[in-house]
């Protein structure tokens, strides 16, 4: 019997689809040392767990409250 597993680590091309961006700014945000969270494996693989998109996602929410404070 074969179970799927649900795999939370998304690949950068993965990572850039879900966000709805390009590979390129995924890249720029990493060398800039801004962007979600991600994890560099074997020095060489990027991997983006999808909880810290999300989370990275809703930190950039602007509100009108925060708007306000400016």
């Amino acid at each position: 019997m074969h179970i799927p597993i649900e795999v939370p680590f998304l690949s950068e091309q993965q990572a850039a689809q879900y966000l709805r961006v390009s590979v390129k700014s995924l890249q720029r945000w990493r060398f800039d040392l801004k962007g979600p969270a991600y994890a560099k494996l074997n020095g060489k693989l990027i991997r983006y767990h999808q909880a810290d998109l999300d989370e990275w996602m809703a930190q950039q929410t602007i509100t009108h409250e925060d708007k306000e404070s400016l």
